[in-house]
Order: structure tokens, then sequence, then C-alpha cells
């Protein structure tokens, strides 16, 4: 899960901060901060992407106007946290914890604790995948679930683990020629699909790409 800094408090052009009215008028402030991404799942969500609130606005409605209590999420994301009182300091969170070295994607295609956690960090990890449905798995062939298809972030998952290491695998027999074509490529491929922390992972092995990739994120944490 990509670590994120959505940073201070928007300001308008005379740097007075802004107040917002209604917590949608933060959508666009954080999309220019993190990008048209899920703070969760990582996938692009170019259209109906939700302001999401950490801390529930039912249970705090102090909070519901907050810019410290606003991220971006998808609709999956989002309805599966639902309402739920969390305690911030009992989950794993992107604006908070380096959560790129908490979670591990392989091709099961189901976010996993990464091992070498401490316990709380464990524990933290695992409270997250929970809250927003990060562990399940694709649904059964037709299943109602599956006829209606509403969650497809576990095949999606899986799609992008796969060209991310069919990618890796070119790229390592490639020549410094070839490789200096593919990175832009690569670029374009992450950017428009998310799932960075899969194609960090899947490069690991090459710093060149790993730090483009960092780099073309707006918002990463590093």
């Amino acid at each position: 899960m990509r670590s994120v800094n959505r940073g201070a408090i928007p300001s308008d052009i005379n740097g007075a901060l802004i107040t917002f009215t209604e917590y949608p008028e933060a959508r666009r402030y954080l999309i220019d901060r993190l990008g048209e991404y899920c703070s969760y799942c990582e996938r692009r969500i170019p259209t109906s992407l939700a302001v999401e609130h950490i801390r529930p606005k039912f249970h705090n409605p102090n909070l519901e106007l907050s810019w410290d209590n606003l991220l971006l999420a998808c609709a999956n994301c989002n309805s599966t946290k639902g309402s739920e009182n969390i305690n911030i300091a009992d989950y794993a969170l992107p604006h908070v914890d380096n959560t790129y070295t908490f979670f591990q994607y392989d091709a099961s295609a189901i976010v996993k604790p990464k091992h070498g956690l401490s316990d709380m960090d464990l524990d933290k990890t695992k409270n997250t995948i929970d809250l927003v449905g990060l562990g399940e798995k694709a649904p059964t062939i037709n299943s109602k679930e599956w006829k209606i298809a509403s969650d497809r972030r576990f095949e999606q998952r899986l799609q992008s683990y796969l060209d991310a290491h069919r990618y890796s695998s070119e790229y390592s027999i490639a020549t410094n020629n070839i490789r200096s074509i593919m990175l832009p490529l690569l670029e374009s491929i992450v950017l428009s699909t998310g799932f960075w922390s899969i194609w960090m992972d899947a490069f690991s092995m090459f710093p060149e790409v790993t730090t483009r990739f960092r780099s073309i994120f707006i918002g990463t944490r590093v």
C-alpha cells in the first residue's frame, strides 16, 4: 500500500486556508495532491472516486469537513469500510504509516501482511486488510456476486501482478537501449492502472525503475 502525503490544508490564491462547506469539495484538492487512486486498493479510479472519511462522519460529525480526516477511496473499499468507528492507532493507514513495508502482494492476488512485522504492526496490517476487504477472493463463477461483478478488485489486482512480473522478466533480459525505451512505457502503464505497490515489488531489483515509480506518483511519501 502506497504511503501518501496529502500535505497541509489547501489555501486560496490569497494564501487563506480553504474552508469546505461540504466534504466533496475536497475531492479536487485531494486528487491534485494524491492522484486518481484509491488510497487502499491502489486502483486508478478516473471517475466516481470518493472522498473518504478515515474516521467516519457518522461517529465523528466534528471531523466531517476536516482535511486531516479525508483520503480518496474507490466505491468498494469505501463501502466495505463503512461507518466502523476506528481507532487510528489500531490500523496501518497510508497517511500515517510506512504502509509499503507492511503489505505483501503475491500471485494469490490476496493482500497479506509482510513477513517479519512486529506483533503490533502485524495486528494493524490485518485490521486494515479486514477493514477494507483486501483479503477477499474472487467470487465463485456463476454466483450472484460473480454475475453482478460489482467488486473486481481481486481480478484487477491479479492482472496487474501478472503484467508487472511479465514486464519485469522482459526488462531483466533487455539491453540498456531497450530498457530506456521500456521505461516510459512502464510509467504509462502504472499511471493508467495503479497498483503502485505491485509494480514496485516486481521491479525491486531495478532501482532505476522504482525510483521513477516513486517520482511519477504525486503525493508518494518516501
